[in-house]
């Protein structure tokens, strides 16, 4: 079975501006250790950029691997590894996901969106 990785920006509201989700993901068909090195690896680029933050934590943590697959967050950016079946695609799996999660967390299925600008589909890269 194939693994995949997605990351979440929050960016809360204002009081202007409704808050969202800015959401990442990988082409998909990894294996479990290669979509958490991927996530690792990401963790590891925001924690040099920014050490001390949570996100130094963060990537500790995920590196002890003492953290649940989806429930890891550090701030405002939650991190998850995902199995999906042969056959689907990986981008629509992840689509799925974080619709659920925005249903979930704001009531609105589209309060999540995909970066256009994430270059590889990560945030930290």
């Amino acid at each position: 079975m194939p693994w995949n990785w997605l990351q979440i920006r929050l960016h809360p509201p204002g009081p202007d501006a409704p808050g969202y989700g800015e959401s990442a993901y990988g082409p998909g068909g990894f294996t479990y250790d290669e979509a958490r090195s991927e996530i690792q690896g990401s963790l590891d680029r925001l924690a040099a950029r920014f050490p001390g933050t949570p996100a130094y934590a963060a990537a500790a943590a995920w590196r002890r691997g003492g953290v649940a697959d989806d429930t890891l967050t550090a701030a405002l950016i939650m991190s998850r590894v995902y199995a999906y079946e042969e056959g689907l695609g990986a981008a629509e799996v992840a689509q799925e996901w974080l619709q659920g999660f925005s249903m979930r967390v704001t009531g609105e299925p589209h309060r999540v969106i995909t970066s256009p600008t994430a270059r590889g589909g990560t945030f930290g890269r």
